[in-house]
Parts: structure tokens; C-alpha cells; sequence
């Protein structure tokens, strides 16, 4: 028993959900005290040898109270350390109750008891324990999460220590006249424990976009807006293009330009499959030959068109000059989620400005205030967890998985348990979700063509709701006004040469690996950091 209960303290990490059943302070049932004692028949009372481990001191009345404070690196570290003493205190009140509900099973089965209880007393005594044992095992299998993440908080609070520790010492080495050779040889590791911390420059008129990164399927519209006889006008990296379907219902992407006089062919119509201009009446097919010349004789004319293809649900170009790849990656919810809304919205915004935005949640509490977040406590840190290798992860403290999919999406989904209500310490823990798909296409250097899909795994009947797309629409961009006037500032800054890169910090790690993923796209880098084969 000493050794199953050493191993399970080790091992077993907090609970920080109910309280233990068991009171660590008063007796319970066959004279079994939780301070190491238990009482025999004729009061002979016998130290247990695993006792000591439970006699600790419940430490959150020291706990410091830091509730939506501000906190430097040394305050922050105090409070992890807090931290992992409750996380030990807790460790030890779970394997008691699991040890005291053996205790009971075990009295249950005394011989001498059966005598005084029918069979149908036991069974349901020791159903109802093995129910309480149930919930026991569960809770420290949820306890072994939260230590993890306990300790890799303590670990990062010291790395931040640790940084602020040889940053001081870096500033004051420059005042010293005389360095000793103890300081000569450390500004090596103070240089590079530095290095890390050096800021992305993204700064200054937005360049025009490289060739490199047309080279990739852009998402440009949802099937469900391009009907037979409708076009769908979009700019994608400075050019003007019209998408609309052939004759065979198979969607084509043609320059948004008559070949005649330049007349913008969006303002035409659609007749049998080919987009007609309406200056004159030329019509196009969907590979960009003209088929029909009205009043006069046909020429051989073409204009430039896309390599076009229809999947999921949305509609894909390739503006590239290379040759396409063969296949396109998926947009598709998980399973078990249902399309709710598609909406699609024109921002004045570089759309890398707003990627930048979309893979950041640790502004939510501060900027979305009147929408999603509102309520939301300020978390004393917030972390995005990812592979060393990967664009995937999940947030810390907040249960939101969340990816980059270049070269232009963000996938995530949110755990929730009432509506507007975060749920649980994980999305695996929430009874409900939402999926959302946000794509950023690159219509100009200052605007953005935003694609967003909600899907849910919960209320079917929702989308059947007349008018509920307009009450999606509505709040999407509730949220997003909220994003714009922030965005638009630093866009106006960067404009004029600020760079908006200045000193990312941990929550940044997504923004920033989409920045490095996005570099070496235009740099030709061989292998692209970061990026999966899909």
C-alpha cells in the first residue's frame, strides 16, 4: 500500500474541479483518520506508515491574490510556484479519496458484515462505490493534463526569469569601465539567449506581391453564390477576374477585361455557359476563347484564363505561372459538424495583416470586449502549444485549436459549453464546438477577399431558421469591426515605416511561423519551414 500510494502522489497531478468527499481533518467509518492513525477495536490505535504523505497543509489561503492584475516576470513566477504546491496538495487528497474508497470496498466485504446485510444491500453499496471509483480514476486521469501544463508554465516563467536576468546584465556590462574575465566570457550566452528575441521586420508600403507566392490553389468563392446564370466579380493579387460556370456547370475563371474595347465583362450576363460583354456582345467560354462576335466576322481572340476546379463546396483558382499542383487541400469541418454559414466580406486590409490578427487570441479580452469575449478574465499567461515542426496547435489557457493552412487559412475550433461560453480546460472536454474557416485571399496590396464558414456540432435545426444567415452575417462582422479599427491603425503605421513585428512574445508563435513560412516562399526556399505535404 506504501508503495501504490508513493507511486500515485508522484505520478498524479491535481484536481482542480471538485473537492475531495473526505474531510483530512475529522474521522471516518471503521476508525480509519486520515492523520495517520487508524483505531482498532479496544481504542489500540496504530500508525499507518502512508499516513504522512496526506498531513499537508492546504495552501491556497496563501495563494496571491493577482486576479486581473498585471503581473512583472517575478510575480508571475510566484504565482506557478503557488502553483505547483496546490497542484501537490491536491495530488494527495485524490489518492486518499481513492485509498479510503478501497478502505470502504473492503469493509463492505467483511465477512463479519455479511452476516447483518442481505445480498441486495451489498450489491448496491458496492455499486454506488464503484461509481465513486469511476469518478475518482477519471478525475486523476484529468489531473495528469493539468500537471503537464502546471510544470510547462513554472518551466517557461523561469526561461522568462532567466532572460530578464541576463538582459539586466547585458544593459549594465556596458557601464562597467573595466570588465571582469568572468563578464567577457558570459556575454557569449547573453548574445545568444538575445537572438531569439530579435523582431520580423514587416514594415514600410507593402511590396508588390512576389510571383513565388501565386504558385499555390487559392479558395475565391462558395458554390452555393455561383448559380448558372450568375457571375462572381474578384480581384486576386492585383488583377481583375470573373468566375462563372460553362456549359457543363463546371465553374472558369477568366481576366474580368473584354479583349475588345476593355469593357469589365461582370457587367454583362451569362448566356448558355459563356459570359457575354455588354459593350458589344462578345462572349467568352470558360478557357477564354471568344466563341460569338455579333456584326461582325469572327476572329481568332482569346483572353487570359485560370486553371479553375470546384471541391467541397468552394470554388479554387491558380494564378501562378507554374504548373498547378495536382492536388488541393481540404477545407472540409470535421465530422460530426454541419455547415451553418458561408459569408464572404471585401477588407480594406493587407490580407498578411490579417492573417496576422486571425492567428492571435491573446488580444480577444482585450479587444472583443462587446462580442465573443466579453466577460472574459485576462489570463496571467497565454500560450499557443504547437510541434517544434508544425503550423497546428491549441491555446493555453483557453480550449481553441487552431491552424495555419497555407497559403492563406486559418482553421480552428472552439470548445463551448453554453452559447457565448468558453467550456473546459481542452476542446476534447467540451460537449460542443464550433469550426470556423477563415480564408484571407490577397485581392490587392491594401484589401483583402475574406471567405468565412461556421460550422457547429450541435443545433441542426438552426440553419433552417429563415433569415439566420443575415444574424450570422451580423455577428461576424460585429467581431470583425472590433479587428478593423485596430488593423486599419497599424496598416497606416506600417505604411509610413513603423514596424508592427516590433517584439513578439509567446502567444505570437503562429503569426510568426506564418511570417517565416511566408518569407521563405518568396525568398524560392527549397524547403518550405514549418509546412506539411498535404
Amino acid at each position: 500500500m506504501t508503495t501504490v500510494a508513493t507511486a500515485s502522489v508522484l505520478c498524479l497531478p491535481i484536481s482542480l474541479g471538485r473537492s475531495s468527499k473526505f474531510n483530512t481533518k475529522k474521522g471516518v467509518k471503521g476508525g480509519f483518520r486520515v492523520l495517520a492513525v487508524f483505531a482498532e477495536e479496544g481504542g489500540v490505535e496504530k500508525k499507518v506508515s502512508w499516513g504522512p504523505l496526506f498531513d499537508v497543509e492546504d495552501p491556497r489561503s496563501k495563494v496571491p491574490q493577482c486576479k486581473g492584475k498585471f503581473l512583472d516576470v517575478n510575480q508571475a513566477l510566484e504565482v506557478a510556484r503557488y502553483d505547483i504546491q496546490y497542484c501537490d496538495w491536491r495530488a494527495r487528497q485524490d489518492v486518499l479519496t481513492i485509498m479510503l474508497l478501497h478502505e470502504k470496498v473492503v469493509e463492505v466485504l467483511n465477512p463479519l458484515a455479511r452476516e447483518y446485510k442481505s445480498i441486495g444491500t451489498m450489491k448496491k453499496e458496492l455499486a454506488e462505490l464503484q461509481e465513486e471509483l469511476g469518478q475518482a480514476h477519471k478525475q486523476v486521469h484529468i489531473s495528469e493534463a493539468r500537471i503537464a501544463t502546471a510544470l510547462d508554465k513554472l518551466a517557461y516563467m523561469e526561461e522568462l526569469v532567466n532572460d530578464r536576468l541576463l538582459q539586466d546584465r547585458n544593459s549594465t556590462a556596458p557601464e562597467q569601465t573595466s570588465p571582469s574575465p568572468s563578464t567577457s566570457t558570459q556575454s557569449p550566452k547573453v548574445v545568444q539567449r538575445s537572438l531569439p528575441r530579435k523582431s520580423l521586420n514587416v514594415s514600410g508600403p507593402v511590396q508588390p506581391y512576389h510571383p513565388r507566392l501565386m504558385n499555390f490553389w487559392y479558395p475565391v468563392a462558395f458554390s452555393a453564390d455561383l448559380k448558372d446564370d450568375t457571375m462572381i466579380p474578384i480581384d486576386c493579387f492585383e488583377e481583375q477576374w470573373v468566375i462563372f460556370r460553362g456549359k457543363d456547370g463546371k465553374p472558369g475563371c477568366v481576366r474580368n477585361t473584354c479583349a475588345h474595347r476593355a469593357c469589365p465583362l461582370h457587367l454583362g450576363s451569362v448566356n448558355e455557359g459563356r459570359i457575354q460583354c455588354p459593350y458589344h456582345g462578345w462572349e467568352y467560354s470558360t478557357d477564354g476563347k471568344c466563341e460569338k462576335m455579333p456584326s461582325t466576322r469572327l476572329l481568332d481572340v482569346k483572353i487570359k484564363s485560370l486553371p479553375c476546379f470546384e471541391q467541397e463546396g468552394m470554388i479554387w483558382i491558380w494564378p501562378g505561372n507554374d504548373p498547378p499542383t495536382a492536388t488541393i487541400p481540404s477545407l472540409e469541418p470535421p465530422p460530426g459538424f454541419q455547415v451553418h454559414a458561408e459569408i464572404v466580406m471585401e477588407l480594406p486590409v493587407e490580407h498578411g495583416l490579417l492573417l496576422d490578427n486571425l492567428l492571435d487570441l491573446a488580444h480577444a479580452p482585450f479587444t472583443h470586449t462587446s462580442t465573443f469575449a466579453k466577460g472574459w478574465s485576462v489570463p496571467s499567461l497565454v500560450k499557443f502549444l504547437t510541434p517544434a515542426s508544425g503550423l497546428q496547435g491549441y491555446w493555453d489557457p483557453y480550449p481553441i485549436d487552431m491552424e495555419f493552412r497555407p497559403p492563406c487559412m486559418v482553421l480552428s475550433t472552439i470548445g463551448i459549453s453554453k452559447p457565448g461560453k468558453l467550456g473546459g480546460q481542452s476542446t476534447k472536454q467540451c460537449p460542443t464546438h464550433l469550426h470556423q474557416l477563415h480564408v484571407c485571399l490577397p485581392s490587392s496590396r491594401q484589401k483583402t477577399r475574406l471567405l468565412y464558414r461556421m460550422s457547429l456540432d450541435f443545433a441542426p435545426l438552426l440553419k433552417h431558421i429563415p433569415f439566420m444567415q443575415y444574424l450570422w452575417r451580423h455577428f461576424a462582422e460585429q467581431v470583425l469591426n472590433e479587428d478593423l479599427r485596430l488593423v486599419l491603425g497599424q496598416q497606416e503605421r506600417m505604411i509610413n515605416g513603423a514596424n508592427i513585428w516590433n517584439w513578439p512574445v509567446s502567444y505570437d508563435k503562429l503569426g510568426v511561423r506564418y511570417r517565416l513560412w511566408r518569407g521563405a516562399v518568396e525568398q524560392g526556399a527549397k524547403q518550405l519551414p514549418f509546412d506539411k505535404p498535404v
